[in-house]
């Protein structure tokens, strides 16, 4: 039986998506009270960050507001009118009759009635959270209040000594705790009074948590939690015992305080052993408020609720993320067999297109396998199967076009090797046959001469194709000598001395200096220089100039010039010059001799002019036109890294 592949791969998917179904199942059911517990607890964390910012900025508010207030000119004169602190035994007694003064009582009197404490009034007016504010002197003197205080000298007590600090002043919020005078749990802020950068006086503002905080319940997703403020030591600072009316401090510390947070925290949530959600944030005013530094016991916000009254409407929700899930996993499944038939199946079905193609010899065709969702991440295994698809068609494309050229190369190769031995060869043959009735010494010897010449001329046929041998081998028989191109000219010369005489023609080599040495194969650098010279004769008419000329160039090279007076190259023929056997394709214009003008030999002179030119790291091109043709070689004079008989 066979099995598509988009049924192999759709099995997969559905065995993948029902795990996952049943997985989600099992975590909504079993993991369901544990995510209501962490939304919620996250929930209610955050309302008490909330709270614990409201309280902070209301703080803040609160500090502004006094810190105005306390800065008009009244305040400032009248505290600027105090130069020095009351004897010690006046002061003692004073702060001794104090609480039992009456209020007509002239000491009180000026506290309670000046223009300063008028302005604290206004003060309590504005803020009804405030219910009381007092104004020392910078002696702890009590010079202003809103009402009777339990003391009158306030330099003794700890949050005048904090707040004034040794006369640079800071802002201090202590503790909360029960404010005798006020009769009232309570928040201080004290705050130092400044005239031109120093301490003149320091006053003292009576927060009320009865009035700032009336309530000690939050409504949290229509659930109410209570709310507490715990100091830094988990002590209890407020609940709603303070609010019933109790005027001790709480000695009642919250369990498991220590386990809970550090005093770095910045806020948590946890689930005591008794079922109850609890959520811890700080509240902390900033290091400075304006110019003034701040110290301020820090306060813990708390809000709690029971367990049993946050996991309301598990069900529900339970049921809701139940329906969600399923109809998530059907529209993933769905999506997820449009994806893999579009970016799989569709894709090997095209290069399974592209094969048949190829297959039945359409071998310019390519497979297309992309697909434009795999581009925002890449490409992928079938990318590259498309790739190494169309490298192999290419290849055999390559190859095919190879062994295309290769069996022109060998019909070329049989047509001019042909023509090119079976002249000399018959001729040896037929003059063979006629010197047996030969009897005359004179007709003899010419006739040897001939077909020496002859046999010679089938030698350099044979020689020339050995040279065309594969270029590994020739680099492993490649021998670097010190050539003096000048001696290596005067060579040439006298090789091509002959053609040149019978064709009536000039040679000529330009001045050479002696100096002019390279590191070359000299036998091969001289199959280079006489090849092209006898091409050079060959295309040049009779009584023509053929020039060579050697010179030297920048980055140690030399440039060897050959020059002709020829018809020039066809345009035809110029991207196959340097190809081996390639002469045209009229047989009769090949030649059997050298000199021959116009005449075309085997196709093999620039083929290896070409190969021995590579093999020293040089170049060679050409220029053309209908009055003659420049040949120019590029050497190198220090073997190339190609060229040295080491390089690969």
């Amino acid at each position: 039986m066979r099995i598509d592949i988009r049924t192999k791969l759709v099995l997969p998917m559905i065995a993948v998506a029902l795990l996952p179904l049943l997985a989600a199942l099992v975590i909504i059911v079993v993991g369901g009270r544990n995510l209501r517990r962490e939304i919620f607890g996250q929930g209610i964390l955050s309302a008490a960050s909330s709270e614990a910012r409201v309280m902070q900025t209301e703080l803040e508010k609160d500090i502004e507001l006094l810190k105005f207030h306390l800065r008009e000119h009244t305040v400032l004169d009248g505290l600027n009118r105090v130069k020095a602190k009351r004897p010690d035994k006046e002061l003692a007694k004073l702060d001794r009759e104090w609480p039992n003064l009456s209020m007509d009582s002239s000491p009180l009197r000026k506290v309670l009635r000046n223009p300063t404490s008028d302005i604290l009034k206004v003060i309590l007016d504005e803020n009804d959270r405030l219910t009381e504010i007092l104004v020392t002197d910078r002696f702890g003197q009590l010079i202003a209040a809103t009402q009777q205080t339990t003391d009158f000298y306030q330099g003794d007590e700890e949050w005048w000594q904090k707040c004034y600090n040794d006369g640079r002043g800071e802002i201090y919020v202590p503790y909360i705790d029960y404010d005798r005078s006020s009769k009232a749990w309570a928040v201080d802020l004290c705050i130092p009074i400044m005239d031109q950068g120093s301490v003149i006086g320091v006053a003292k503002a009576v927060l009320s948590l009865n009035r700032w905080l009336p309530e000690c319940t939050l409504n949290i997703a229509g659930r109410k939690a209570s709310l507490q403020i715990l100091g830094e030591d988990g002590y209890i600072l407020h609940s709603a015992q303070i609010i019933e009316g109790s005027t001790q401090p709480l000695a009642k510390r919250l369990e498991n305080w220590e386990s809970v947070v550090s005093v770095e925290f910045a806020g948590k949530w946890r689930v005591t052993p008794e079922d109850t959600i609890q959520a811890y944030v700080p509240v902390a005013l900033p290091l400075k408020i304006g110019n003034l530094q701040v110290e301020m016991s820090r306060w813990i916000v708390v809000l709690y609720m029971p367990l049993k009254e946050a996991q309301k409407g598990l069900t529900r929700l339970s049921l809701l993320v139940l329906l969600i899930g399923v109809l998530i996993i059907i529209v993933l499944f769905v999506g997820g067999l449009v994806v893999v038939d579009r970016s799989l199946i569709n894709r090997i079905r095209r290069i399974s297109q592209s094969a048949r193609r190829v297959a039945e010899g359409e071998l310019q065709h390519r497979a297309d396998a992309s697909w434009a969702g795999t581009r925002p991440f890449g490409t992928d295994e079938i990318d590259g199967l498309a790739r190494d698809f169309n490298n192999m068609v290419r290849k055999l494309q390559k190859s095919y076009v190879e062994l295309t050229e290769a069996n022109l190369l060998k019909e070329n190769f049989i047509r001019i090797a042909g023509h090119e031995l079976r002249t000399p060869l018959s001729y040896i043959v037929g003059m063979a046959s006629l010197m047996k009735n030969v009897r005359d010494p004179d007709r003899l010897a010419k006739a040897i001469d001939t077909m020496g010449f002859k046999a010679g001329r089938l030698d350099e046929i044979i020689q020339a194709m050995f040279k065309l041998i594969p270029e590994q081998a020739l680099v492993e028989g490649t021998t670097y000598t010190s050539v003096n191109l000048s001696k290596l000219l005067e060579k040439v010369y006298l090789d091509c001395q002959p053609w040149i005489e019978r064709r009536e023609q000039r040679l000529v080599i330009e001045p050479v200096s002696n100096d002019i040495i390279i590191q070359a194969d000299e036998p091969k650098l001289r199959d280079i220089l006489e090849n092209l010279t006898m091409n050079a004769i060959k295309f040049t008419p009779n009584g023509g100039l053929v020039r060579i000329s050697v010179h030297r160039q920048l980055g140690g090279y030399i440039i060897i010039k050959i020059t002709d007076q020829g018809p020039g190259i066809p345009p035809s023929d110029c991207p196959h010059i340097f190809e081996p056997f390639y002469s045209g394709s009229d047989v009769l214009k090949h030649s059997t001799g050298k000199s021959g003008y116009g005449k075309k030999g085997m196709g093999l002179g620039l083929a290896i002019v070409k190969h021995f030119v590579d093999l020293h790291g040089g170049s060679i091109e050409f220029t053309t036109s209908t009055s003659g043709s420049t040949f120019i070689v590029q050497l190198p004079i220090e073997p190339s890294e190609k060229g040295s008989p080491n390089g690969a």
